[in-house]
């Protein structure tokens, strides 16, 4: 059990798991999701943003306690899943650009659908159950590389 919390799975997941949770993933993704304007204006330099109207270190602080709350919510559900926070954002700023108001929303979708399609893989590819954060190592990683080393795309537009 230990085992596939450490490397994460989803099997052991059960319906009550998740609506006890619910609470505090909207919790979490309300403000993120009314604030994903005004998180574009953080990749600006502070004095200009204050300038703005924003007060800077509020948003921050928001932004990070909303973040924090989500990932304890995620690794409590299904455990250690990594390269999912990685790769999504990356692909979405590839195919939406950077503002974040759609930003936000493609990574969540992207990173849902990426987790789906591991988890169909690590359930079909032997007789056993492999752990997603296996199977998101193995791919995640290579595909964050290319992100990594690949110019172009709609982020440098």
């Amino acid at each position: 059990a230990i085992t596939y919390w450490l490397m994460g799975s989803l099997s052991g997941t059960r319906m009550s798991d998740l609506w006890f949770c619910l609470p505090w993933m909207v919790l979490g993704f309300a403000p993120l999701l009314l604030l994903r304007w005004r998180l574009n204006l953080l990749a600006m330099p502070a004095d200009d943003a204050r300038a703005m109207g924003v007060n800077v270190p509020r948003l921050r602080s928001a932004a990070l306690v909303c973040a924090t709350l989500l990932t304890a919510v995620s690794v409590a559900m299904s455990g250690t899943i990594g390269w999912v926070g990685l790769v999504s954002p990356h692909m979405a700023r590839r195919l939406v650009g950077s503002d974040g108001r759609r930003l936000i929303p493609s990574s969540m979708l992207i990173g849902a659908l990426f987790l789906l399609a591991m988890d169909d893989l690590s359930r079909c590819l032997t007789a056993t159950e492999i752990p997603i954060g296996i199977l998101t190592a193995l791919l995640g990683a290579p595909i964050f590389f290319l992100f990594l080393t690949w110019r172009g795309g709609a982020s440098d537009a």
